[in-house]
């Protein structure tokens, strides 16, 4: 996600806080991807879980396919 888009205000309340998920790595806690981010003050979903796996996905194709090149 780019910087402009944590930036916009919610739709719903206008509020600028947001809180982004983790999805921990069951065998290494210690790391993480990101997952669902919300508004912080209404709960407005601006991306759920499921699109945040979307786009790693997609960012882990285009580096192996980059990586094949």
């Amino acid at each position: 996600m780019k910087i402009e888009e944590l930036l916009k205000p919610c739709p719903e309340c206008g509020s600028k806080d947001k809180t982004q998920h983790r999805d921990f790595d069951r065998e290494f806690l210690a790391y993480g991807a990101n997952g669902e981010l919300k508004c912080s003050n209404c709960g407005y979903i601006f991306i759920t879980r499921d699109e945040a796996i979307d786009i790693r996905r997609a960012e882990e194709k285009e580096l192996e396919e980059q990586k094949n090149e």
